[in-house]
């Protein structure tokens, strides 16, 4: 029998920092192994010999959407790193985050996507409409240079 289905209801935020952040939704995570393509020359009858080479890896963008809880850390990661009129601090600020994924009963993890060098590129505050029922919300847009998965392996007896 596999291990328990993951749902996205127990992700929680996690950074230098940062903690007890409920995530709402995790969009972008992935990568891409940029190509090189080559002619090598020309072989007999002038037939092109062609080699495709592995490039560099290049990183998405991750946007990682949580419930507002009325802390400012994640608008101040943004102005340390992007604020107008001051020196901007990116490299400094740089942080490790990661989202990691619980059990429903929410005390096992799962799951852990552990991101590296990151810092936002974008940041989206909360909308306060009283007509909508849903929890407020705020967005950041992560710039990563690399991730790692790590599943938890459930015993099998």
């Amino acid at each position: 029998m596999p291990g328990e289905y993951v749902v996205a209801s127990v992700f929680y935020f996690e950074a230098d920092g940062m903690t007890d952040k409920f995530v709402q939704s995790v969009a972008g995570m992935g990568a891409k192994n940029n190509t090189t393509k080559t002619i090598r020359g020309s072989g007999k009858n002038g037939k092109i010999l062609r080699q495709n080479l592995p490039g560099q890896a290049e990183f998405n963008n991750v946007t990682v959407t949580v419930t507002y809880n009325g802390e400012e850390d994640l608008h101040k990661w943004y102005l340390a790193c992007s604020q107008d009129g001051k020196a901007r601090q990116w490299n400094e600020n740089r942080k490790n985050f990661s989202v990691v994924g619980y059990s429903q009963d929410k005390s096992t993890e799962i799951i852990r996507y552990d991101f590296k060098g990151c810092f936002p590129e974008s940041y989206t505050g909360p909308e306060f409409d009283i007509t909508n029922n849903d929890p407020a919300t705020e967005k950041i847009e992560v710039s990563i240079e690399s991730y790692e998965i790590k599943a938890k392996k459930k015993d099998v007896k």
